[in-house]
């Protein structure tokens, strides 16, 4: 896997690092106490999701992608790249659901 590939575009990635400074500048510049707001963020707006979806309000859509904010937000706060971090993802998830179809398609 080539490492350098850009999963988010330069725009959008400075657009992201601005709501982090934001987000640190309203929620406090320590880094246990900003992540620990940003949980709490998170597990809020899951419940919304949740709520909202089984209302078939399409306005969840909206909510995760608040949580995706929320998630790059907590890559950023601990240092990490989000193309990195992503492009990690893709192949864990990739690797992991080929293997539940593979282990599914040989009990049948």
């Amino acid at each position: 896997m080539n490492k350098n590939i850009r999963v988010i575009k330069a725009n959008a990635l400075k657009r992201i690092k601005a709501i982090h400074c934001l987000s640190r500048k309203y929620n406090g510049k320590q880094k246990k106490a900003h992540e620990k707001k940003l949980l709490a963020l998170m597990h809020k707006h899951v419940a919304e999701i949740k709520e909202l979806w089984e209302n078939k309000d399409k306005h969840f859509i909206i909510e995760t992608g608040d949580l995706l904010i929320l998630c790059f937000e907590m890559i950023l706060e601990n240092k990490a790249s989000i193309d990195k971090v992503i492009l990690q993802c893709f192949e864990r998830y990739e690797k992991k659901l080929s293997q539940l179809i593979a282990a599914r398609d040989c009990r049948r």
